[in-house]
Order: C-alpha cells, then structure tokens, then sequence
C-alpha cells in the first residue's frame, strides 16, 4: 500500500497568500466564500505561521507578513454555486468592485471581480 504524499482531501496545488491581518483576511473569506478552516498555526506574538482554508474542493493557504516574507497580492479565479450572491457578499463586506458581475459573447460563465482590503483580486464565476 502507498504513502500518502498529501493530507487527504488537498489538491496538489494550493494557492498561498503572505498579508498583512492574516486572520483578517481569512475572516473576510469565510463570510464571503463560507471557508473552513483546517489548521492554524500561530507564532510566540500571536501573529500566523500558517493557516489552511477550505474553500469548496481547494485549499488556500494564508500567513502573517515578516520582515523576511513580505506581504503580496495576487489573482484569484473561483467558480461558485452563484456569482450574484457571492459577489454582493464581497461587496458588503467593504471589497472593491472591480467588474460586476455580467456575461460576455463567446464566454460560458458569469462572471465579476472585486479586490480585498489586502490587494488580492478575486474573479469569480459561475458556467451558465
């Protein structure tokens, strides 16, 4: 029988985001995307080390900032049950509307983008 080489359940790829207010942001994500958090590791000031967020089938990995891993953004595509209702959770939760969303010729989803207080731009989409 093989070793597992990945905790069950994880996709081989997952996103990892260094920002300023981790658990700010990993807040924010579980009231907009309704995530689950899987595990958190916090340093001696209480700052996060790493934190796992199941968003639908894909896990997000977040930490705090330090002075030797800086604070990036990043784009993010995700498709969602519904577009419309995820995007107005996004925005009243205080994100920044970049394209609301719409449907375009010769693309099967709906789709809009906003950005998070950290500067990370979301797409979002739902196939039509």
């Amino acid at each position: 029988m093989e070793t597992p080489f990945k905790p069950h359940g994880y996709n081989s790829l997952s996103p990892y985001l260094v920002v300023d207010e981790a658990q700010k942001l990993a807040d924010l994500l579980k009231r907009i995307f309704d995530a689950k958090e899987l595990r958190k590791y916090e340093r001696a000031d209480g700052k996060i080390a790493h934190l796992e967020l199941l968003l639908d089938d894909s896990v997000l990995m977040l930490a705090d900032s330090t002075a030797a891993y800086t604070a990036n953004t990043t784009m993010l595509h995700f498709y969602v049950p519904d577009v419309h209702a995820t995007f107005q959770k996004a925005i009243e939760n205080n994100c920044d509307i970049v394209e609301r969303p719409n449907e375009k010729d010769g693309d099967p989803d709906t789709r809009g983008s906003f950005i998070d207080f950290a500067g990370n731009y979301w797409s979002v989409s739902t196939q039509k």
